[in-house]
């Protein structure tokens, strides 16, 4: 076959061209961060970086849930702390009311504290965080309960269902504790409890209140049993969130192999492709300088 300068002349630019393209690629790879930007560069990697990445937007807002749910249930976590603590104070009130050592003024006296902190405990009950009444169950626009001035007697609006948080793929994390189930203890209504309690106090009723101190137990130990069951859930909604939180951070370092440049290699092709071209520019100018006259 016969070589002749056009041949050579064509191979060249035709080296060169591929080289400057090369050069081009990498140069697009360094600036903008990304190895793969559109599908027709490598249509696996940039199906599998999309995939990944909604996966990611998906966690981020079972993040989000989790979150939002973890702010209410430790309010209301809280509250119910501080409301055994109420409780146990009625308790310790029951006690010295059946003790001979106090009278009927004594017990009267004991009746008004009942009262105060009976109503503050249902206050505090009503609690809200935005507009929606963490105690109220799924009745969340709805004050759950309601103390009579007059009567001092509570009434309960809340309903038995509590609010959730999708916390997953069909997961679904209770986050409250509706009024309904917080005022059912094993001896009848909370505060209906606590209201006998304060009647029999007034009364003088010795007796009457030494037989309710079971009652009152059962009170401390019910609230104490849900609040320890939304702290379970507690531990529950963060145990998730951080499993998400380590699962986007595999998932982003997939997505980056995938799709982005890495530099350490682009910086070494670009070298290489620096040296094979000025190779090539180099070859050029002493092959094609020559002509006739160098041979006569």
């Amino acid at each position: 076959m016969r070589v002749t300068q056009k041949l050579l002349f064509g191979n060249f630019m035709r080296d060169v061209n591929q080289n400057r393209g090369d050069a081009g690629r990498i140069q697009s790879d360094l600036s903008s961060g990304k190895r793969v930007r559109v599908a027709s560069q490598d249509p696996v990697s940039f199906q599998r970086a999309r995939i990944t990445e909604e996966n990611i937007r998906k966690d981020e807002q079972f993040q989000s849930n989790l979150q939002n749910g973890l702010r209410q249930a430790r309010l209301a976590q809280d509250t119910l702390g501080k409301m055994i603590d109420g409780l146990i104070e009625i308790k310790a009130l029951a006690v010295n009311g059946s003790s001979d050592s106090y009278g009927e003024e004594n017990r009267d006296n004991m009746a008004d504290q009942v009262q105060g902190i009976k109503s503050t405990l249902a206050n505090s009950l009503n609690l809200s965080y935005g507009d929606r009444f963490l105690f109220a169950g799924t009745n969340s626009d709805q004050q759950p309960f309601e103390v009579d001035d007059a009567t001092g007697q509570v009434t309960n609006n809340s309903n038995g269902k509590n609010i959730s948080v999708k916390a997953g793929d069909g997961v679904n994390i209770d986050f409250g504790v509706n009024g309904q189930e917080l005022a059912s203890t094993p001896s009848g209504d909370l505060f209906g409890i606590l209201e006998e309690l304060e009647q029999k106090l007034r009364d003088n009723d010795q007796q009457g209140i030494n037989d309710m101190l079971t009652s009152l137990d059962d009170t401390v130990e019910h609230v104490t049993d849900v609040t320890s069951r939304l702290g379970n859930n507690i531990n529950r909604m963060d145990y998730m969130f951080e499993q998400y939180e380590s699962s986007k951070i595999a998932q982003r370092s997939d997505v980056s192999e995938l799709v982005d440049t890495d530099y350490a290699q682009a910086f070494s092709d670009m070298q290489r492709n620096q040296v094979a071209y000025e190779s090539a520019m180099a070859v050029h100018t002493s092959m094609f300088k020559n002509t006739l006259l160098n041979y006569l």
